[in-house]
C-alpha cells in the first residue's frame, strides 16, 4: 500500500507539472499572436529537395514558377517573428560545442555577428538602428524617444578612420593611383525607412504604385523593394503617416518609420548600381560586371581575334572615405564558335573526353541576348537542338523552334550536343539552380587558348593593343571622368544621391623600401639592382648550400641520344661553377615514348642510392608527365626532372637553360641557392594556397610550405585533400601542426614567431577566414601547448588597384619595393599594397596584403619589409616575384598534386622543394 500511494503521488505531481507547462506555452503563444498582423500567416512549406533544377535555353524569359507572392511575404513575416536562436539553428550551435563547426554553421555565426554589430546603435560611423522589429509602429513615449535618438544619430556624418598605423621607413615619392575620390554631401546619404500599409497590401506592384503617390513628401529619388524604402535625404520627422489611394479606389494609410542611416559599407551596392547605370548611359556593354565599348573594337585579323576596350570599376569604402577604383580592361573575342571547336576535335579523331577538355571551363558569349557570357560547366551529348523543354506557359517546344520563334535564328546542325551552364540564385529565401542549355553554334568563344598563349607571335600582336603604359592608362581614366562630368544625365544621376566625382585621380605620398642584400655561398653577399634581377650572380657564384649530384639516371628515346649526351656534358661543365659537382649518370635509350616504357625503365634503374632521375621527352604530354611524377613523387620516391627535348635543342640558349636546370635539381636535392637577412630568432614563415579542379568534380588540394631557418632558404611542405571547390581550409590545424612539428624536429625548439601568408582569398571571404582559419590556428597552438606570436596575412594578386609614381607631369611605374598603406586602404583591416617587381613595358601590378590577425610585436614597417624580402626567395626565378615565396611554393605544390599526380607525395620528399 505504501508503495502504491508513493506511485500515485508521483503521478499526480507529474500531471501538475505537465498542466503548468501547457499553461505556460499557451500564454507564450497568446503573447506572440498579439504581435502578429491581423492577416493569418501560413506555416512555411519545406521544399522537397535542397536544389531545384530547371532546364531552359539561354536568354529566354521562361523561368521556374516561383512561390506565390502572398506565400513569400508570409514566410518573410514568419522569419521576422521567429525568436533569435530558436529552432534548428540554435540546436545546431548547442550540439557543435564539442566538435568543429561545419562551414554552414561557421557562416551562420559570422552573419549573426555582423547583424548584431549592425544593430548596435552606438557609434556614428556604423549602422544606426533600434535593434527592434519594425513590423509594427508603437506610439508610446519610449518608442518616440527612441525614434528621436535615431533621428539625431542619422543626422551625424560618416566618420573617417583616424587611428590607422602607417609605416615610415623608406624614400617618399609623389604617388597616384587609378582611384578617384567620391564626395558625399553631409546632409545626404542612404536613409532606410520601414513601410507599413494599413490595410495590408500583398502585391508589391500595388505597393510601388502607392509609394509613387508620396513623391511630394519623399521626393523623386528612392529605392523600394516592397518593404524597405531608401531615400537620399532625411524626412522632417522619424515617423511619417501619409495617405494614398489604391488602383481600386480604396484609401490606404502608409506609415514610414526611420530605421537607420546606412553605413557607407552597406551603401556600396547601391552606389555600384549607380555607376552601372552611368556606363549604360555612355552606351557601353556589360560583360561579367565589366563594361566594354564594342564601337571601339580593335581587330587582329591574322589570328581571327578582336579586342573590345573597356573598364572595371568598383566603389569602396576606405580609410579616406568613398573611392571609385576604375581600371582599364580588354576583352579578347575569338572569331570562332564552340561548334567549330567541337568539329575540329572530331576531325582529329578526338572523342568525348577531348571535347570536354577543350570546352569545359571556357567562357562563351551569346550575342543574341545583350552579349551575355556563360562558363561551360558540362556538355550534354544526350541532348540536341531537337530536344524539347517546357516553356513558362506549359507548352513543349524544341530548342531549334524556340530560337527561330524568339530570335529569328535558324540552327543549322540539329544533331550537335548542348552546352551546360548552372546558375545558382536565391528565390523566396531558398537557393535554386537554373540549368541553362546553350547551342554551340550560337556561342562565341572568348579569351585565348593555351596554344595561343604559348605562341609568341599571337601574344605580341595582342599585346600591341592591350599593353599600355602608365601614362596611357591614366589618360584613359581621365577620359572616362571627363565623359561623366560632361554628361548632364550622369551628373544628375550622381547628384540625386549627393555624390560628386573628382575631376582628377587621387594624389598621395608613397614610400620605396631599400634594396635587399642577398647571401650566396662562401660568405659572399650582393645588393640587388634596381631591376631586381640577379641571374648573372646566381650562376657565377657558389650556391648558399650546394648538394653534389653523384648518382643519377637519365632516360630518353633513342632518337634524342645526342641531345641527352650533350646535356650530360654541359651539366658536368657548368654546374661546378656554382659549386655543384656532377658525376657521370647512367643513360637509358628507349625504343618508343610510351608512358609505360618510361615507367618500366625508371623502376628498373632507380635504387636507394639514386639521387635524381632526369627524363628527356620528345614533346609535352600531360598524361605522361602525370604518370612519371606520380611514380617518382609517391611510389619510389626520388627527385625527378622532366625536360622537353625542344628546350635543350637551341644551341644559342642551351647553356643558360642547363644552368637553370642544375640550380633546380640542386633545390630538389635539398640544396639552397641564396638567402636573405632577417634578424629574428625562432621565426617561421608559412605560405598556404588551395588548388581547385576547374570542373569542380575532383577534390581540392591544400598546399602549405614553411621556412625552417633564419635565411628563409630551407623549406618543408605538407599537403592535404579537401572537398571539391572549397576554399576555406578544413585541415588548417593538422597542416600547421605538422609544419611546427617539423620545425621543432630540425631546430630543436618550436617557433616563437609565426607569420602565415594565405593566398587565394577574395574580399568577400576575409571575415570568414578570420573567424574560421585564423581562430583554428590559435586553437591549435593551445593544443600543442605553445604560445607563439602570430600574424595571419591574406595575399591578393588579382586586384584592380594600380600604383604610379609622378615625375614632373608624367605617370611612371614605381620602383620595386614601393608601398602604400593609407588613404585608399580598407577601413576595417590593417592592409597595404606592395610593388615588388620591375616592369618597363606595361603597368606593374601591386600585391595587396591584408593583415587579418596580428598578435606579434612586429611594427607595420617590419611586416612590410619581411613581405618584400620574401618576394626574393623563389628559387625558380633569379628575381623578385609578385607574392612572398612561400605562397608561390604552396601554389606550385597544390597545382602539381591537383593537376597531375592526384596523390599525396611521399614523406621523404617533404623536406625538399621536389615540386619545382
Amino acid at each position: 500500500m505504501e508503495g502504491g500511494e508513493e506511485g500515485n503521488s508521483k503521478q499526480s505531481k507529474l500531471r501538475e507539472l505537465l498542466a503548468k507547462r501547457k499553461e505556460r506555452l499557451a500564454a507564450e503563444q497568446a503573447k506572440q499572436n498579439k504581435t502578429e498582423d491581423s492577416v493569418p500567416v501560413p506555416a512555411p512549406q519545406e521544399p522537397d529537395k535542397d536544389e531545384t533544377t530547371v532546364i531552359k535555353p539561354a536568354g529566354g524569359e521562361e523561368k521556374p514558377k516561383a512561390a506565390g507572392r502572398a506565400e513569400f511575404l508570409a514566410r518573410l513575416r514568419q522569419k521576422k517573428l521567429a525568436p533569435v536562436g530558436s529552432g534548428a539553428q540554435g540546436s545546431s550551435e548547442e550540439s557543435s560545442v564539442n566538435k568543429p563547426l561545419s562551414r554552414a554553421d561557421m557562416l551562420a555565426r559570422l552573419l549573426a555577428k555582423k547583424k548584431e554589430a549592425q544593430l548596435n546603435p552606438t557609434g556614428c560611423s556604423g549602422d544606426v538602428s533600434d535593434g527592434k522589429s519594425t513590423s509594427g509602429v508603437s506610439h508610446n513615449n519610449d518608442d518616440m524617444e527612441q525614434l528621436n535618438r535615431l533621428m539625431e544619430a542619422a543626422r551625424m556624418p560618416h566618420a573617417i578612420s583616424q587611428d590607422r598605423q602607417k609605416g615610415v621607413k623608406g624614400r617618399e615619392f609623389q604617388a597616384s593611383a587609378n582611384i578617384v575620390r567620391l564626395t558625399l554631401k553631409e546632409d545626404m546619404g542612404v536613409f532606410e525607412y520601414h513601410c507599413k500599409f494599413d490595410p495590408v497590401i500583398d502585391s508589391i506592384k500595388e505597393r510601388k504604385h502607392l509609394i509613387r503617390q508620396l513623391v511630394p513628401t519623399i521626393g523623386e529619388t528612392r529605392t523600394f523593394d516592397g518593404t524597405t524604402l531608401c531615400l537620399p535625404k532625411l524626412l522632417e520627422t522619424a515617423l511619417v503617416v501619409l495617405d494614398a489611394t489604391c488602383t481600386s479606389g480604396e484609401s490606404v494609410g502608409i506609415t514610414l518609420k526611420l530605421v537607420k542611416r546606412r553605413s557607407l559599407a552597406n551603401s556600396l551596392q547601391l552606389f555600384n548600381v549607380l555607376f552601372g547605370k552611368i556606363f549604360e548611359i555612355l552606351k557601353m556593354v556589360e560583360i561579367k560586371r565589366n563594361y566594354y565599348d564594342p564601337t571601339a573594337k580593335m581587330m587582329v585579323p591574322q589570328h581571327k581575334l578582336e579586342i573590345w576596350p573597356g573598364y572595371v570599376n568598383r566603389v569602396h569604402e576606405t580609410d579616406g572615405g568613398l573611392m571609385l577604383i576604375c581600371d582599364t580592361r580588354s576583352k579578347v573575342l575569338r572569331n570562332e564558335s564552340a561548334y567549330e571547336i567541337i568539329k575540329d576535335v572530331q576531325k582529329k579523331g578526338g572523342k568525348v573526353h577531348e571535347i570536354e577538355k577543350a570546352l569545359i571551363g571556357s567562357i562563351v558569349m551569346t550575342e543574341y541576348n545583350k552579349a551575355s557570357t556563360y562558363k561551360i560547366e558540362d556538355i550534354n551529348f544526350d541532348m540536341s537542338p531537337m530536344s524539347t523543354f517546357q516553356m513558362y506557359s506549359g507548352e513543349e517546344i524544341t530548342f531549334k523552334d524556340y530560337y527561330a520563334l524568339r530570335y529569328k535564328i535558324e540552327v543549322k546542325d540539329p544533331n550537335q550536343p548542348l552546352l551546360v551552364y548552372r546558375e545558382k540564385r536565391k528565390q523566396a529565401g531558398e537557393e535554386i539552380t537554373r540549368t541553362v542549355m546553350l547551342i554551340p553554334e550560337l556561342c562565341r568563344m572568348t579569351g585565348l587558348t593555351d596554344a595561343m598563349i604559348s605562341d609568341f607571335r599571337v601574344m605580341k600582336d595582342v599585346a600591341a593593343h592591350t599593353r599600355v603604359t602608365p601614362e596611357q592608362r591614366q589618360a584613359s581614366l581621365k577620359k572616362f571622368l571627363k565623359n561623366v562630368r560632361e554628361n548632364p544625365e550622369c551628373v544628375r544621376l550622381l547628384g540625386q544621391w549627393g555624390l560628386e566625382l573628382d575631376a582628377e585621380p587621387i594624389r598621395l605620398i608613397g614610400r620605396t623600401l631599400e634594396s635587399e642584400k642577398l647571401l650566396m655561398g662562401n660568405s659572399k653577399q650582393f645588393t640587388v639592382n634596381f631591376k631586381c634581377d640577379w641571374g648573372r650572380e646566381s650562376t657565377s657564384n657558389s650556391c648558399l648550400v650546394p648538394v653534389h649530384l653523384k648518382s643519377w639516371h637519365v632516360v630518353t628515346t633513342d632518337r634524342n641520344q645526342k641531345l641527352a649526351e650533350g646535356f650530360i656534358n654541359l651539366m658536368k661543365t657548368l654546374a661546378p661553377k656554382m659549386s655543384i659537382q656532377v658525376g657521370q649518370p647512367s643513360l637509358s635509350l628507349l625504343k618508343n615514348d610510351r608512358s609505360e616504357t618510361f615507367v618500366q625503365d625508371i623502376r628498373a634503374n632507380v635504387n636507394n642510392n639514386t639521387q635524381c632521375v632526369v627524363i628527356i621527352v620528345p614533346q609535352q604530354r600531360e598524361d605522361r608527365y602525370a604518370t612519371v611524377k606520380r611514380l617518382c613523387n609517391t611510389d619510389l620516391p626520388v627527385a625527378s626532372q622532366v625536360i622537353c627535348a625542344k628546350t635543350i635543342s637551341n644551341e644559342k640558349k642551351v647553356q643558360s637553360v642547363v644552368q637553370k636546370i642544375a640550380l633546380q635539381i640542386n633545390c630538389k636535392l635539398g640544396g639552397e641557392l641564396w638567402g636573405c637577412k632577417i634578424p629574428v630568432q625562432h621565426f617561421m614563415v608559412v605560405g598556404m594556397d588551395v588548388y581547385h579542379d576547374p570542373a569542380r568534380k575532383k577534390e581540392s588540394v591544400l598546399g602549405a610550405v614553411a621556412s625552417v631557418n633564419s635565411t628563409m632558404s630551407k623549406w618543408v611542405s605538407v599537403s592535404e585533400f579537401q572537398r571539391p571547390g572549397q576554399e576555406l581550409v578544413d585541415v588548417m590545424m593538422t597542416c600547421l601542426g605538422n609544419l611546427i612539428a617539423t620545425y621543432k624536429e630540425i631546430n630543436g625548439n618550436a617557433p616563437e614567431k609565426i607569420i602565415l601568408y594565405r593566398d587565394g582569398v577574395g574580399d568577400g571571404q576575409l571575415e570568414a577566414v578570420d573567424f574560421y582559419e585564423a581562430e583554428r590556428c590559435q586553437k591549435m597552438f593551445k593544443t600543442l601547448q605553445i604560445n607563439p606570436e602570430f600574424a595571419f596575412i591574406v595575399v591578393q594578386k588579382r586586384i584592380n588597384r594600380r600604383l604610379f609614381e609622378i615625375k614632373g607631369n608624367k605617370y611612371e611605374n614605381p620602383a620595386p619595393g614601393s608601398v602604400l598603406d593609407h588613404t585608399v586602404m580598407k577601413k576595417n583591416f590593417q592592409d597595404f599594397i606592395l610593388v615588388s617587381q620591375h616592369s618597363s613595358q606595361s603597368v606593374v601590378t601591386p600585391t595587396h596584403y591584408v593583415i587579418v590577425k596580428n598578435t606579434t610585436t612586429f611594427t607595420v614597417d617590419q611586416i612590410q619589409k619581411i613581405s618584400y624580402k620574401l618576394t626574393h626567395q623563389y628559387f625558380n626565378w633569379p628575381g623578385t616575384i609578385r607574392v612572398p615565396a612561400p605562397c608561390q611554393y604552396a601554389h606550385k605544390l597544390a597545382y602539381q598534386i591537383g593537376e597531375s599526380t592526384r596523390a599525396l607525395p611521399h614523406p621523404l620528399l617533404t623536406k625538399r622543394l621536389f615540386f619545382l
